[in-house]
């Protein structure tokens, strides 16, 4: 999930455009706490991830091991040795000869994603150089938590700036947004004034463009579309955490790191926190704004909440992943022209079944017509072609 993060957010920075994935190491790289190699299928596998979610081009570093310098030992096509007769090198020269046989088929096809997740460098900056209310924010492990939740569910996701066109989609969500910029607050409103729904997190609009606090208090310019506001910001230890209990009864889930002390104004309160001297305030909120709903979740859930929360948002929308897999089997989707081209991934060693339905597609790696249920290899992938009036 993380590496398709990486992905998306390339793509994102194109506008969509599909983007060419510079270096990735054959075996192993040389400059982590452990480089451990490629397990053998693996390189195969991200290589057609990284197409799955928009490279039109998958490149190597390093074609021959330099003998000198700081990447001497980073991975190769060729090693010092000078072999061809090598593990990596078979798997090289294998995916090339399958991707001659693949041709043009996937290139320049779009990924077509009715999420956004926003990502805004400015803002992250701004976070880690903040003093309080905790030292570590943790934004891009809480930006890739959300991302997760929707990668799981085979729903393709783009990352949006502040200053991106967000009205192709249905659902908008910008974790931990602790600096709003000129204009994206009546964006948002606009967004959800047209059916739209929006989500926000704890340490959402504290500061300007200038990193100068909002007179107004938090969420800032969000303040009218979520409607709510913050009183407090709690920091929890590591050790701590709180409960957030759904007002309907349907459930628990824990929380901890930061809880914003929040009140309403006008919005609904779908779940409080259970403990502390703020035991019963609000952590997930809901406000109708024109057509459309903007939720608030003051504090950190644990993944199994957000899988909950996205679930049925999904659900309203009327966003459905175009397959259910098991755990460990990501289906991702480009198109092209009139062509829709999913591309079931392997992320687990051990042969899985997956049920494709009864639609006729073309596997565009092997010739063959599939439907039904199919048996895919430790890290195998396949690319099924299906044609459709769109």
């Amino acid at each position: 999930a993380d590496i398709a993060f990486l992905h998306d957010l390339t793509r994102g920075l194109k506008d969509g455009q599909p983007f060419l994935l510079m270096e990735q190491t054959p075996s192993s790289q040389n400059w982590q706490e452990i480089n451990a190699l490629k397990r053998p299928g693996v390189l195969r596998l991200w290589s057609y991830l990284a197409v799955a979610h928009g490279a039109d081009s998958v490149m190597y570093f390093q074609w021959r091991r330099g003998r000198g310098g700081c990447e001497k030992l980073h991975g190769a096509v060729i090693e010092h040795a000078g072999r061809e007769d090598t593990r990596v090198f078979r798997e090289v020269s294998a995916l090339g000869a399958e991707l001659q046989k693949l041709g043009d088929s996937v290139i320049g096809a779009a990924v077509e994603a009715k999420v956004g997740i926003v990502f805004d460098w400015d803002n992250w900056h701004a976070l880690d150089s903040a003093v309080g209310p905790v030292r570590d924010k943790k934004y891009l492990e809480t930006v890739r938590k959300h991302y997760r939740a929707l990668y799981e569910k085979n729903i393709p996701v783009d990352l949006v700036f502040p200053d991106s066109d967000i009205s192709r989609y249905k659902i908008i969500i910008a974790p931990m947004l602790y600096m709003v910029k000129p204009g994206f607050a009546e964006k948002i409103e606009a967004f959800v004034a047209s059916g739209g729904i929006f989500v926000a997190t704890f340490l959402t609009g504290l500061v300007d463009e200038h990193d100068l606090a909002f007179s107004n208090g938090y969420p800032g310019p969000l303040s009218r579309v979520l409607g709510v506001w913050v009183e407090e910001i709690d920091a929890l230890y590591a050790d701590q955490s709180n409960t957030i209990v759904m007002m309907d009864g349907s459930g628990s889930y824990t929380c901890g790191r930061i809880a914003d002390l929040l009140h309403t104004a006008g919005a609904q309160v779908l779940a409080t926190y259970a403990s502390d001297f703020y035991a019963g305030m609000p952590v997930l909120t809901r406000n109708t704004f024109g057509k459309g709903t903007a939720y608030y979740l003051a504090s950190d859930p644990e993944p199994a909440f957000l899988d909950r929360l996205y679930g049925e948002l999904l659900d309203q929308s009327g966003i459905h992943p175009v397959l259910n897999t098991p755990q460990g089997i990501e289906v991702a989707v480009r198109v092209k022209g009139d062509r829709t081209l999913l591309f079931v991934l392997n992320h687990t060693p051990n042969e899985t079944q997956i049920d494709l339905g009864n639609d006729m597609r073309r596997d565009l790696l092997t010739g063959e017509s599939v439907r039904g249920v199919i048996q895919l290899n430790g890290y195998g992938v396949c690319i099924l072609e299906q044609h459709a009036s769109r």
